[in-house]
């Protein structure tokens, strides 16, 4: 017979199921659902038969800090959107399948904890993110955001960590960019719907004003594309924030390279939540509750990212 908490988890990953099957609207959907759900409950077996744990963060979690705030979509659940294209913010396990895992991904479900709920993880291209905050498909969007002025004009923004663009260019390109004024003229590729390709246009409107060539900005739906662009030579420079660079980099096998100084430290990641809704003041306050007692500055540290940039105060 099954202990406790796996009769639980069959209760919950029924109710998962029903809230599932009237958002689902194809049968291909619903077959997939319900093969997934299907594993999910063979894993609840096994680790009630003294077997291994399932991924982090998709049971449910210890006692809250807090209580949960209302305004959540389901009871006990965290709903989080976010795209897995971002290390080391966010992004999968084996690289393009398994468990999400980074900076934000854990931070969610920390904030999760601390309210003694349970993450869920919902997959978002990047451009579709905000639509589907605004489409109540989930609670807060984690997920690598600038908290631009535009984005702050339809959303509320939890800031947490201090950013900036950072730029990388190909190595045969590293003696001819090394400036602002260099990428007059030339092609920089960018996230689609990013405040990275944003900065880009900003900066080729300085150029043309300087009596200098524009930049054509080229965009892409993943940040893979961006880099593939500056690979393959369609383009000669990507724009991407500073916390991805080293990564970035690091896995080019010495084709890319970064370039310092040419955009400053200047905006903050946030999480967001629905402009004037219940759960904007409990989430920056557990963010900031998060940073101060140390859970963050730990994913940090653990993310190779640098804690004195997290937003204190």
């Amino acid at each position: 017979m099954l202990a406790t908490d796996s009769t639980w988890g069959y209760r919950h990953l029924i109710r998962i199921w029903c809230d599932l099957h009237h958002e689902l609207e194809s049968e291909m959907a619903l077959k997939k659902t319900a093969s997934l759900l299907g594993t999910a409950i063979l894993a609840l077996s096994l680790s009630a038969c003294g077997g291994g744990s399932g991924p982090a963060g998709t049971t449910s979690t210890a006692a809250a800090v807090e209580a949960a705030p209302s305004g959540l979509i389901n009871a006990g659940q965290l709903k989080v959107c976010i795209d897995p294209e971002y290390a080391p913010l966010e992004y999968f396990s084996n690289g393009s399948s398994g468990e999400i895992i980074g900076f934000d991904a854990d931070g969610a479900r920390a904030l999760a904890s601390y309210w003694g709920l349970s993450p869920t993880f919902q997959q978002t291209a990047f451009d579709g993110l905000m639509p589907a905050l605004q489409a109540k498909r989930c609670d807060i969007l984690w997920s690598g955001l600038y908290t631009s002025e535009a984005r702050l004009q339809v959303a509320d923004g939890a800031k947490y960590l201090n950013t900036g663009p950072g730029l990388i260019v190909s190595a045969k390109n590293k003696d001819s960019i090394k400036v602002a004024d260099d990428l007059c003229g030339k092609t920089v590729a960018a996230q689609n719907g990013s405040a990275n390709a944003a900065t880009v246009r900003a900066l080729g409107e300085k150029c043309v004003q300087g009596g200098k060539d524009n930049i054509n900005v080229t965009e892409y739906p993943k940040v893979a594309e961006t880099v593939l662009a500056v690979t393959n030579g369609k383009s000669d420079a990507l724009v991407e924030t500073d916390v991805a660079i080293a990564d970035i980099v690091s896995k080019s096998n010495s084709a890319l390279v970064p370039v310092e100084g040419i955009f400053p430290t200047d905006t903050t990641f946030g999480v967001f939540t629905l402009k004037g809704g219940p759960l904007s003041e409990p989430v920056a306050k557990a963010v900031k509750a998060l940073i101060s007692n140390g859970t963050l500055t730990d994913l940090a540290k653990k993310y190779g990212l640098n804690p004195d940039k997290l937003v204190k105060g």
